[in-house]
């Protein structure tokens, strides 16, 4: 074979190994349930009802990983030191609610801690309203994009931060006038955080309010989840004390797989947004179906027993309007914490309509469910049973 067919084959070799390559990597959708903005305290302890049916980012749990990370001078590790690392979302308008749980192995190499930006262990929580936009490719967070992005937030025990509140020097194309040179971008400008630490167990959580424009009705932003495994040993022995990893992209349950050839997770968040999830925010968990007959319009507003009942895991609950008036239907448990909306504050004309439940997340139970206009307040009970 001539040096140019040889040449030939060569780059076909390259053109495959990169097609294989992106064959392995999808780019998650996922759907974000609304939830009430009263429900959520943003004090990093996920004690309200309404994290139950929250969606999932499942970086590691008992179940596998979709993690891709890197061993950074360990390469005796078979798997990630962590017993589990996981996100959780929900949204209401121009905002997203975010909870991480890290939980870190305790040993003789690995807990949490931190000592600066760029060691030890880091988070960080990215968002874009412009997917078609990707980051200008430097590791200072991108913070001249926020709040539309993309950009990432940098969490450094209890320091949620833009930059880790460094100055960030702004692009031509951020800049709002010719004089903009850097500036220090400032994380409560747009997010509220709550941060528990208990570095005994390893286990490090952090809720987070987040603004964000384009965080409504049927609408999507993207998202991801990255950071670093801190090792004392690795400080002790290298001064180099940082393991990157990142949720997207990843191949499923191949933690150290290497999806893109880049040999940097890192990368991923912190300098490029290819791979990130797709987050919808649809109007509320369930639509409303319209069962409008014009010879029986409702004299007043009306609540109907669910049906069936007990269910499992999905029920429908019709309601009677009278006028066009905003409506609410909650649904609570039995100690009668908020467990999700189905219709939130919306107008519609009078007429009879139905709404189904879907309680697949949810254990078995009581659970009321509430009609609420400006006059009318009904509230009926039903039964889970799985």
């Amino acid at each position: 074979m001539d040096k140019f067919n040889k040449l030939l084959v060569g780059i076909f070799i390259l053109v495959l190994a990169s097609g294989l390559f992106a064959q392995d990597i999808t780019k998650k959708v996922i759907e974000v349930p609304k939830v009430d903005t009263s429900v959520i305290n943003v004090d990093g302890v996920m004690d309200e009802t309404a994290w139950q049916t929250a969606a999932e980012a499942n970086l590691i749990t008992s179940t596998g990983f979709n993690i891709w990370t890197n061993k950074y001078y360990r390469e005796e590790l078979t798997e990630p030191d962590y017993d589990e690392l996981y996100g959780k979302m929900l949204w209401t308008k121009d905002t997203l609610y975010v909870f991480i749980h890290i939980d870190e192995f305790v040993n003789d190499s690995t807990n949490l801690f931190w000592d600066g930006k760029w060691t030890g262990d880091q988070l960080f929580i990215s968002l874009s309203n412009r997917m078609g936009v990707n980051m200008m490719g430097w590791y200072d967070g991108n913070v001249y994009a926020a709040p539309n992005g993309p950009y990432h937030f940098l969490v450094l025990g209890e320091d949620f931060t833009l930059n880790n509140g460094e100055y960030s020097g702004i692009p031509d194309e951020y800049k709002g006038c010719p004089d903009d040179t850097s500036k220090i971008f400032n994380a409560s400008d747009i997010a509220r955080w709550g941060i528990t630490i208990d570095t005994l167990t390893g286990v490090w959580n952090i809720e987070a309010a987040i603004y964000n424009p384009n965080v409504t009705s049927q609408s999507s932003i993207g998202f991801n989840i990255g950071g670093s495994t801190g090792s004392t040993k690795s400080h002790a022995d290298f001064g180099d004390a940082y393991a990157y990893y990142t949720w997207q992209p990843n191949v499923e349950n191949e933690p150290y797989s290497n999806p893109t050839g880049e040999n940097d997770p890192g990368f991923y968040n912190l300098a490029n947004s290819d791979y990130w999830a797709v987050l919808n925010f649809a109007s509320g968990p369930v639509g409303v179906e319209d069962n409008f007959n014009p010879a029986s319009l409702p004299e007043r507003f009306s609540l109907h027993q669910n049906y069936p009942n007990p269910f499992n895991p999905s029920t429908t609950i019709r309601f009677d309007v009278s006028d066009n008036s905003p409506v609410s239907i909650s649904i609570y448990n039995v100690v009668g914490q908020l467990v999700t909306k189905l219709v939130d504050g919306r107008t519609f004309a009078p007429g009879n309509y139905s709404v189904t439940w879907d309680a697949t997340k949810l254990s078995s139970g009581v659970y009321f469910y509430e009609l609420k206009t400006k006059s009318v307040h009904q509230t009926m009970k039903m039964l889970l049973v799985k």
